[in-house]
């Protein structure tokens, strides 16, 4: 074909795609769609006295009701020490019992050598000596009081450390995760099982300043999971008040629009089919 067919064949060709504008023009952008993610109530179960853990019984993945035993930690030590507890108290009461033996002696005498006062039988030195002996033992008896206070409170909190050394479960729930085997060491305070709430879930969704006036809290809304079997509805019980940390960046190429920001809105569902992690994507 000749040189000048060529070029004239291009420039028709060029031509006929510029006038049609449908061959090279890209498609229509998807409309775009709001995803979120689940979450749940989920507990850490931590010791409150330290020991050895000496039986679990549950696993993970066991179904637990409120208050089930879950775990026990060793009890010999929380033993002793409200043992020990408890003589201080039977030994306090029975230091008071003397104290107010012993004032109320002191008060009799009083009273006897404060009418032989009166009546000049006695010195008043001596009936003074018999008052500050009475005020002696009226303080040892508050002093006695004190110390019996102190002494049953260590041993109410010594009862409570000792039931502390059960772990039970705080709700109805699920076991999902396990931190220590039987025969660990277990230091204040430290998470033993961790126990989800299957019926206590919801969704957050990031959702863009501008697109905020959409939602209102008790506002119905339905959800469909990634295989697109799993469909949801929950309500709107929360819209953050502060902004989530990432951002919507601009994109404007004369650096003009201002970045967007985020607020997490969040859906109850309260539905056992959720679990954290899932991502669901908010229909219209």
């Amino acid at each position: 074909m000749p040189k000048k067919s060529k070029i004239l064949t291009a420039l028709l060709l060029a031509s006929a795609i510029l006038n049609s504008g449908c061959s090279l023009t890209a498609p229509p952008r998807e409309q775009a769609v709001l995803w979120g993610q689940a979450d749940a109530t989920e507990v850490d179960v931590n010791t409150k006295v330290p020991g050895r853990l000496v039986e679990l019984y549950v696993k993970e993945g066991s179904l637990v009701r409120k208050g089930e035993r879950l775990a026990q930690i060793d009890a010999r030590e929380q033993n002793t020490l409200f043992a020990g507890a408890k003589a201080k108290v039977e030994a306090a009461k029975a230091a008071r019992v003397q104290a107010l033996a012993n004032l109320e002696q002191a008060q009799r005498d009083i009273n006897r050598y404060e009418e032989l006062y009166q009546r000049g039988a006695v010195s008043q030195a001596t009936y003074e000596s018999y008052r500050s002996r009475r005020d002696v033992l009226a303080a040892v008896y508050e002093q006695s009081e004190a110390t019996l206070m102190a002494n049953e409170e260590a041993m109410k909190q010594s009862g409570i450390n000792l039931g502390e050394t059960m772990l039970y479960a705080p709700f109805n729930g699920i076991v999902t995760t396990k931190y220590y085997d039987p025969g660990a060491m277990i230091s204040t305070g430290m998470p033993v099982l961790a126990v989800q709430d299957p019926l206590d879930n919801w969704v957050d969704f990031k959702v863009k300043e501008t697109e905020l006036g959409k939602y209102k809290i008790n506002q119905r809304v339905k959800m469909v999971g990634r295989n697109q079997e799993l469909r949801l509805e929950g309500t709107i019980v929360d819209i953050s008040k502060k902004p989530n940390f990432a951002t919507y960046r601009a994109t404007s190429e004369r650096k003009d629009a201002e970045d967007i920001i985020t607020f997490n809105v969040k859906v109850q569902v309260n539905d056992e089919r959720v679990r954290p992690g899932m991502r669901f994507k908010l229909q219209e």
